[in-house]
């Protein structure tokens, strides 16, 4: 049986998504960030509405490298304004495809408008190693990583 989203979604520590105003400045968001330690964060609209993600990678491209002051630079400016996103009932697997294909590190979990949770793929790689039955640990062994009990 294949893992659906939902159950990540439940799994994580915390259902909550964190975001900021579209208005806000990076250097608010890397707040929130490192506040709640988290490596994205997502921009709201005044409408409440998801109009894009900012991760650590877009503070690296687009702030550090571009050399922005974060305390002046409206996160609308550099964020990700083209948001990934599945549905509750996608399975891990094409999760974690979708996330290859594209190099992305996070999707947004929506049905219609309800926002039900931000997976990373750290979650969803520890969600496929937990239910792997010990494949992932004996594949380990067999390769060398730790030795075989006998």
């Amino acid at each position: 049986m294949h893992t659906l989203i939902s159950a990540v979604v439940a799994s994580k520590a915390s259902d909550r998504v964190v975001t900021v105003d579209a208005g806000a400045t990076v250097a608010d968001a890397v707040t929130a960030m490192v506040t709640e330690r988290v490596g994205a964060i997502l921009v709201k609209n005044e409408d409440e509405l998801i109009e894009g993600i900012f991760t650590e990678r877009d503070l690296l491209t687009r702030v550090v490298h571009a050399g922005r002051d974060p305390k002046s630079t409206p996160i609308s400016m550099v964020m990700t304004r083209d948001v990934r996103f599945v549905s509750p009932g996608t399975t891990v697997e094409a999760a974690l495809s979708l996330m290859h294909v594209n190099r992305h590190r996070h999707l947004l979990v929506i049905d219609g408008p309800k926002v039900h949770g931000l997976v990373s793929i750290g979650d969803l790689v520890r969600q496929v190693i937990e239910r792997g039955e010990g494949r992932f640990e004996a594949a380990v062994r067999q390769a060398g990583g730790e030795p075989e009990k006998t």
